[in-house]
């Protein structure tokens, strides 16, 4: 009855992330807003919260299973097949930003053209590099096996990988109000105090929830590392 229950709880949150960030992503899509009108986002962002997820995880798993000497636990093939995880949904984001690029290229709306030439070459550029590079050109180093097998090299790259998403919801949502239909709406966007301190608290709010949970709960399920163990052996008196 545990196990069964077990699988079913673990396939519940499948259809959870799809149908989440598929609604995230239609609060954009339904906006009449050079950038965001279009139906390519529900894909582009699932693939992305799932780049992003297991680049997070990687991070996280590097530092405790050296932390705890969890190295027979989590080894290093469970690390590399996280890393070709990262690898595949890097190229799906990179396929949605190209798919961006030709059809404001290829298609009618000249403020869709307008506004990403705007990402690619104005004021805002290097959040929009920073972006592209972080997820999609970086990346590519884990097609080599002794890279994916470096944990130092590992952890920066994913460092990089979310850096990149940060980017990404910056270039988003900025980029496009900073160049909307009305040009009497555009403006020159600085960040504020108050956007660097809510950003600064987010983290340290992850962080020692995180670290907590680590500190009181198992940090990997107990019953899982004991399927893998060995089967007791009875001693001379017939006991376990």
């Amino acid at each position: 009855h545990y196990y069964g229950a077990y699988l079913f709880f673990a396939a519940m949150p499948t259809p959870l992330v799809f149908s989440v960030h598929s609604d995230v992503s239609w609060d954009f899509a339904m906006a009449l807003n050079p950038g965001w009108h279009s139906t390519l986002f529900a894909p582009y962002f699932v693939a992305g919260a799932i780049f992003s997820g297991v680049a997070l995880v990687i991070n996280l798993l590097i530092v405790i299973r050296k932390a705890y000497k969890l190295e027979h636990v989590v080894t290093m093939m469970h690390m590399e097949k996280l890393a070709k995880l990262v690898l595949m949904t890097s190229t799906m984001v990179g396929y949605s930003y190209l798919t961006e690029f030709f059809m404001a290229w290829y298609g009618i709306n000249k403020y869709e053209r307008d506004l990403f030439w705007f990402r690619a070459t104005g004021y805002l550029w290097p959040a929009f590099w920073t972006m592209f590079s972080c997820n999609v050109i970086f990346p590519l180093l884990l097609w080599f096996k002794g890279f994916r097998r470096n944990m130092t090299a590992m952890f920066i790259l994913c460092l990089f990988v979310n850096v990149g998403m940060w980017f990404e919801r910056f270039v988003i949502i900025v980029t496009s109000l900073n160049r909307a239909f009305n040009p009497a709406n555009w403006f020159h966007y600085t960040i504020s105090i108050t956007e660097i301190a809510l950003m600064v608290g987010s983290f340290a709010w992850f962080f020692m929830f995180f670290l907590v949970f680590v500190r009181v709960l198992p940090a990997f399920s107990i019953p899982e590392i004991k399927e893998t163990l060995p089967v007791p052996r009875r001693g001379n008196g017939g006991h376990a």
